[in-house]
């Protein structure tokens, strides 16, 4: 079956399905805007008889009620099943999903085992499933095309797609010759987004890139090859194309680190998709991953090992402590914390097999597998983007009880280090078993102290001669070098407070609610330590959240019964006391909506929203031209409209259960079921 774009109608339909000789017009309304011919001719039929036989009315009625409540439920959870939920793969790229032909295909097992796709062991987690027939859109639903006069529906944008999968067969074989570099950048990189111009770079390019010489290039043109090979174009053999594709990511990562963001997961999609091994090219170094399927499967690899070897990028995603965030972690001590946090939850990991006979995974960690809906290649232009893959595996990365503690070790872990090295400030609000505590600051002090006994005992056993005549000939080099450094007395050095975050946090404060900075006046005047109150929570909630956007950790703490600013951040809010930044009203953006107009639902949800976010929102009710102002307000928030989008449909999925904003056409669109009323709460 085809999916056109599935659409739900507003409330005004909903209202007129319960209407007696009318709510026949509203299934032939859902059926028209779905494509749906059993919709369209039952509702005329239900139309026909109710004016033809007026004693069947009545049955009429209560038939078209129950088709129109039946063919309502079933395109709303179509809607949001195709949905791509999967945590952190709202991505910056340059590109909106689809989905085509959805065929059944097997799966590789993640260790080397065989998967059929029907089986579901209580011991593994392989199992993989595709369901649904043939598909040529987008899964996400198709951007409502409403105007005043009526309504249209658009095919241009699935022409375009369908003209460049096309494309990709005809010029599959195409050689470019040598041109100069033309610079490309969209956020729907097709060979039709290029002039011909850079349609000659990107062939000469790819020739090269064919023969292994990586010369530079642009993002786009990268995304396009990366889209080919995706869909088959460029290799003969599936291991050939899981070679070039890792090839392209390792050439350009550095460069383009936004590629790190997509490759893992687009090349583990690959290779279950084509039934190969799982290898990351890059396994070794550093990657930022997202909380997912993938990252869960990855975790159960290890879950059997003695003791625990989680890489650090795989630790990362099992915190809600954003460690690569970290004053400490970046003061030069990036190659520390990466070597030391993954020892230490080994050593948890083995006294807890001692004391328990189960490791952190076991005890922590989640009992039972579940199944998780992937949808792969996702955010990708290629025909298989967003088929649905169905994977049983323990859910780790999103397991609370497992991230409470990873998260205290790791936090802990940093404390002791950060102690070793002499730094200032600790983390606060650390919850870890005593016995444990110790454990991990012995390990840690013998393995990254400096020993000073042991330097000075070393140094004692060497034999010292001393050269009287050449020590009294650096005395006057060294009294010649004081008396022409020397400086007054009134001079005075002073610690500089490390201001390195103080456009982060004025951000945070100037976004926060009257009552929540009214938590910060109080911690301010109490040298930043508080008595929590039971209705301080809210307004801390709301600190933390903006705490976790800009800085990716959180700035208050809880201690006991009190609340407590982190010390990394202490010194940006007391520059920030003593020179107050001017609050304007639209900085925290209460002014742009009327939440007390809003459904509850919806109200939590504004509410919810960054400051930025709810000037998106904003914009795209109101703006006459949103992507001019979606890329304004990107550039000043440092971030690509599609993560602003992404990150709101995915606040949305949280709270509404389903996206507010469709990004399938050029430019995003609020959903029309809630575009009445958010356009009501306008101020």
């Amino acid at each position: 079956m085809k999916n056109h774009g599935k659409r739900l109608p507003g409330k005004g339909w909903r209202v007129l399905s319960f209407i007696p000789a009318f709510n026949w017009i509203s299934l032939l309304y859902i059926g028209i805007i779905n494509f749906n011919q059993m919709h369209i001719i039952c509702a005329v039929i239900y139309g026909v008889i109710t004016y033809a036989c007026t004693s069947l009315s009545a049955l009429m009625w209560i038939i078209g009620i129950v088709h129109y409540a039946i063919a309502y439920g079933g395109i709303k959870k179509q809607l949001n099943s195709n949905i791509n939920t999967f945590d952190g793969m709202n991505g910056d790229m340059m590109v909106h999903s689809q989905s085509i032909n959805c065929k059944p295909v097997g799966v590789n097992t993640y260790d080397g085992l065989d998967i059929k796709q029907d089986e579901v062991k209580k011991e593994e987690f392989s199992d993989v499933e595709i369901f649904g027939e043939q598909e040529s859109r987008q899964a996400i639903p198709a951007r409502p095309s409403y105007e005043q006069e009526g309504f249209r529906i658009s095919f241009s944008v699935d022409k375009q797609r369908e003209k460049f999968f096309r494309d990709m067969k005809k010029y599959s074989s195409k050689e470019g010759k040598k041109v100069l570099f033309v610079p490309f950048m969209t956020y729907w990189p097709t060979y039709d987004s290029m002039d011909g111009q850079q349609q000659a770079w990107y062939f000469y390019w790819r020739s090269q890139v064919r023969e292994e010489n990586y010369i530079d290039t642009g993002l786009s043109y990268i995304f396009v090859y990366i889209y080919e090979l995706l869909s088959g174009i460029g290799w003969t053999a599936p291991q050939e194309g899981l070679v070039k594709l890792s090839s392209i990511w390792t050439r350009y990562r550095e460069r383009f680190s936004k590629l790190d963001r997509y490759m893992p997961d687009w090349i583990f999609d690959f290779t279950q998709l084509h039934k190969l091994e799982y290898m990351s090219p890059v396994e070794k170094d550093y990657i930022h991953l997202m909380p997912s399927v993938v990252t869960d499967i990855l975790i159960d690899r290890h879950s059997e090992e003695v003791p625990l070897k989680l890489s650090f990028s795989l630790i990362e995603t099992l915190t809600d402590y954003a460690i690569v965030n970290s004053k400490f972690y970046k003061d030069g001590n990036q190659e520390l914390i990466k070597e030391a946090i993954p020892r230490v939850i080994a050593l948890v990991d083995v006294v807890l097999r001692k004391k328990k006979q189960k490791g952190i995974l076991a005890i922590y960690g989640p009992s039972r597998t579940k199944k998780q809906a992937r949808y792969i290649f996702s955010s990708a232009v290629c025909p298989q983007a967003n088929e649905e893959f169905v994977i049983v595996v323990k859910g780790y990365s999103t397991n609370s009880k497992l991230r409470a503690y990873i998260n205290e070790l790791v936090r802990y872990g940093e404390n002791v280090l950060r102690g070793l090295r002499g730094y200032r400030g600790r983390l606060r609000g650390i919850t870890l078993d005593e016995e444990i505590a110790k454990l991990i600051e012995a390990f840690l002090k013998k393995e990254y102290g400096e020993h000073p006994e042991a330097k000075l005992e070393e140094l004692s056993k060497k034999e010292i001669v001393l050269d009287f005549q050449s020590i009294d000939h650096l005395r006057a080099q060294s009294d010649a070098v004081r008396i022409a450094l020397e400086v007054e007395d009134s001079v005075v050095t002073e610690e500089k407070p490390l201001l390195t975050d103080v456009a982060e946090v004025t951000e945070i404060y100037l976004a926060l609610s009257p009552t929540a900075r009214e938590i910060l006046n109080r911690l301010e005047k109490s040298g930043w330590e508080s008595k929590k109150l039971p209705e301080d929570e809210k307004a801390i909630q709301e600190i933390n959240r903006l705490a976790e956007r800009y800085l990716g950790c959180m700035l208050i703490a809880s201690e006991n019964e009190n609340i407590i600013v982190e010390d990394d951040y202490r010194d940006e809010l007391e520059y920030i006391y003593g020179n107050p930044p001017q609050i304007l009203e639209q900085g925290n953006g209460k002014e742009l909506f009327n939440v007390n107009e809003l459904p509850v639902e919806l109200k939590e949800f504004v509410e919810a929203l960054m400051p930025d976010q709810k000037d998106v929102l904003h914009v795209l009710l109101t703006s006459k031209n949103p992507q001019s102002d979606l890329e304004r307000i990107s550039e000043k928030v440092m971030m690509m409209p599609e993560i602003l989008v992404d990150d709101i449909n995915a606040l949305a999925m949280q709270l509404l259960g389903d996206i507010i904003i469709d990004t399938m056409e050029v430019e995003p669109v609020i959903i029309q079921e809630y575009l009445i009323p958010l356009k009501k709460s306008i101020i």
